[in-house]
């Protein structure tokens, strides 16, 4: 029986829940964005930060860079992280099966260090993390 997140999140060496709580937003947008002008793809993330166990998922600012990788691209760039053939062919099956409206496929590479997600029942989806961000983007533009 796996105990629940919030037992977890913070213990041993797998922060990347809490990553995604405090970055879904940014997270829905890209993946929406990428799937309105791309089609079906995998959301990309690499993070940077030395200690996962010293983090204030709340506090601190993590620092990471996300782009969309389109279905076509999708093969390449994971050969380019040498993942095992097998693994390359189910992601692929996942790209062509999950829903881009309720579902968030991520990979996030932290120093080397790859995990895969497949984000399901969320409490926000895509389009709507699109939505938000767009709504508030004029709060961060300069006049």
């Amino acid at each position: 029986m796996q105990p629940q997140d919030s037992t977890w999140q913070g213990c041993g060496s797998y922060w990347q829940n809490s990553f995604i709580c405090e970055n879904l937003l940014s997270l829905g947008h890209a993946a929406w964005q990428g799937f309105v002008t791309q089609g079906r793809g995998m959301v990309v993330c690499d993070v940077v930060f030395t200690d996962a166990m010293s983090m204030d998922w709340k506090n601190d600012v993590v620092e990471y860079t996300a782009w969309f990788v389109p279905e076509l691209q999708i093969p390449a760039y994971l050969q380019s992280l040498e993942l095992e053939t097998d693994l390359i062919a189910r992601l692929i099956d996942t790209v062509q099966t999950y829903h881009p409206a309720q579902d968030i496929l991520l990979l996030i590479d932290a120093n080397g260090q790859i995990d895969i997600n497949l984000l399901q029942h969320l409490a926000i989806s895509p389009p709507e993390c699109h939505q938000q961000l767009q709504r508030r983007w004029a709060e961060f533009q300069l006049d």
